[in-house]
């Protein structure tokens, strides 16, 4: 019968070759806060367009024409897009959280 040791946890951590590696995850991060705040401000605005009553899928299903133009539909869509922006928000809030820890450190 063989006795091992268990492994500890600290020997599954990532080595320093792979959190080199994984180091450029402030470009993602910005990334995603920058598509939340395009895609929010995209939505915000795009109930409102003459784009939004006016495109190809209303033209070729015109019975699609009394849901989209539905005030309660182009709100949902303003409160998805606020909704983004919002988690845009909060991840440069994080963002600059982050950042300030590791210039005190």
């Amino acid at each position: 019968m063989v006795h091992s040791i268990p492994p500890h946890p600290q020997d599954f951590a990532l080595g320093t070759r792979a959190k080199a590696r994984f180091g450029s995850g402030w470009f993602w991060q910005v990334v995603y806060i920058l598509y939340c705040l395009e895609v929010g401000i995209f939505l915000l605005f795009l109930p409102w367009m003459n784009l939004w009553d006016t495109n190809y899928i209303v033209y070729l299903y015109p019975k699609l024409r009394s849901i989209v133009a539905n005030p309660y539909l182009k709100g949902g869509v303003v409160g998805l897009g606020i909704v983004n922006i919002l988690i845009g928000l909060q991840g440069i809030a994080q963002f600059k959280k982050g950042s300030d820890d590791r210039v005190s450190r």
